[in-house]
């Protein structure tokens, strides 16, 4: 629960895909690029965290991590301050112009989208696209270190890359659905309020999504590492919405981002 009451934990599963990604590709990151996107990933759940914490009513119900959030506030501005600081120097001192440009465009993004969720309060018409652009926006954020350094773009990164993008989607929806009636009583849009019938087939749909990234990775041998830990994320968040009466909505919610860890195991694995 810790890492997610703090949000550390996106930050260290964005840091395992980059190098994942890099390992499979056969693309060398230098630790500044790891460190920069550490950083900056805290850094916009830390504040995506301040803001949506400090916007729902007082006598509302929250998550356990919204709780935590606004009970320490003080320290979480501070934090921020430290942390845009280090980020900041890191980056100017450390990153080329071209991971400069591709992070600008992705960050562009993540504030539009930051300001449209906001005061849409994620009713985007005309369907909620909040999971959907959370998930694309993470996968294209964990990547930007690469854009510069890899060979030309191939079909099997792409593939790869965009099945990523599928289990960060998955991610995001299985929770908004786990959560679906604290989003309710906060008066919050998701795609799980909009489509609640949705519930019954996301456990399913978990499923394809591990089984066709278990056949692709067998199928395009030169992204299987990655292709392999989407399926076994995709078969744990299916585990998670199986076992949905087991565990309370906040460990649900942490387990959900920890499921997304896989790449170390690979990692281990390719390195042993």
């Amino acid at each position: 629960m810790w890492l997610n009451l703090v949000c550390l934990d996106a930050p260290l599963v964005s840091v395992a895909w980059l190098w994942l990604f890099a390992n499979t590709f056969g693309v060398t990151v230098q630790p500044a690029n790891c460190a920069a996107l550490f950083l900056t990933a805290w850094l916009i759940y830390l504040a995506d965290r301040l803001a949506d914490s400090c916007s729902l009513p007082s006598a509302g119900p929250r998550s356990l991590r919204h709780e935590f959030c606004f009970r320490h506030r003080l320290i979480w501005i501070g934090a921020l301050v430290v942390i845009a600081a280090a980020d900041a120097l890191l980056i100017w001192n450390r990153l080329g112009p071209a991971t400069l440009l591709a992070g600008a465009i992705v960050g562009t993004l993540a504030l539009i989208h930051l300001v449209l969720n906001y005061s849409l309060r994620g009713a985007w018409p005309p369907l909620p696209l909040k999971e959907a652009a959370v998930g694309s926006l993470f996968a294209a954020g964990t990547l930007v270190a690469l854009f510069p350094l890899s060979p030309p773009v191939t079909g099997p990164f792409v593939f790869a890359a965009t099945a990523f993008g599928l289990v960060c989607t998955l991610n995001c929806v299985c929770i908004a659905f786990w959560e679906r009636a604290l989003d309710e009583a906060q008066q919050k849009v998701s795609f799980a309020t909009r489509f609640p019938a949705f519930s019954r087939h996301l456990g399913k749909f978990s499923v394809a999504l591990a089984l066709g990234s278990g056949m692709s990775a067998v199928l395009i041998r030169e992204a299987a590492p990655i292709l392999a830990c989407v399926g076994v994320s995709a078969l744990l968040l299916a585990g998670l919405d199986f076992g949905r009466g087991g565990i309370s909505r906040d460990q649900r919610t942490a387990l959900a981002d920890l499921v997304l860890l896989t790449p170390f195991l690979a990692l281990l694995v390719m390195n042993a």
